[in-house]
């Protein structure tokens, strides 16, 4: 008895051997080819183009690429893979550094005009003036074209927008506004007060006008 039972033990650790190996074999067979830890890929990038990159501790991933071997990959081509898995550039002063998305807004952007010739996803803030139309309308109608990450906000006193996305996005916005942004221009409010001279308020009221003493006898 105590034989059987060892060899019906031995038969179910097989098969259940049996099954896990075919179960890794199977997902081996369907994982797309290509897979590379983002980091190499970076660093591929780097070798490639003669940029210096850092990287923020947060960012591993591991990137498929199908269709392209990673010593292919261009610097606009990376830009865009960081973003897939959650990632951006920012180039300040030669140096790449590539932080979690979520920092974007606290990173040290480039001001674009609508002058420049960027990467479609490069990271940027841009100014927009509106004319015919008070910004604060906008904010609410464009706010889901911009990421989580973004970042869209009015400012009263000018008629601006402020908006932090990818080049290729704040395009797109901007050439929504121009088709939105008709007629005639509007009176943008003043957001100037009127405060008093700085020594009136150090120096306090005047004293009340004395009248003379009169002389002595």
């Amino acid at each position: 008895m105590v034989m059987l039972r060892q060899i019906s033990l031995g038969a179910v650790l097989l098969l259940s051997a049996l099954a896990t190996n075919a179960q890794v074999a199977s997902t081996s067979d369907t994982a797309p080819p290509g897979a590379i830890p983002i980091s190499s890929l970076i660093a591929t990038v780097a070798k490639n183009t003669g940029k210096k990159f850092v990287l923020d501790p947060r960012v591993r991933a591991e990137v498929t690429l199908v269709g392209e071997e990673p010593s292919s990959v261009t610097y606009d081509e990376l830009l865009t893979i960081l973003h897939t898995y959650g990632f951006v550039a920012v180039d300040v002063g030669g140096l790449v550094t590539v932080v979690p998305d979520a920092e974007t807004r606290s990173e040290p952007l480039p001001l674009v005009s609508g002058q420049e010739k960027l990467p479609p996803d490069e990271d940027v803030t841009a100014v927009m003036h509106v004319k015919s139309i008070p910004a604060g309308w906008l904010v609410p109608i464009l706010r889901p074209m911009v990421p989580q990450w973004g970042h869209l906000a009015a400012m009263p006193c000018s008629n601006d927008l402020v908006i932090v996305d990818r080049f290729a996005s704040v395009q797109r916005i901007e050439t929504v506004i121009k088709a939105m942004d008709t007629g005639t221009p509007i009176k943008v409010p003043s957001c100037i007060i009127p405060m008093p001279h700085p020594w009136a308020s150090a120096a306090g009221p005047l004293p009340p006008a004395t009248a003379p003493h009169p002389r002595a006898p």
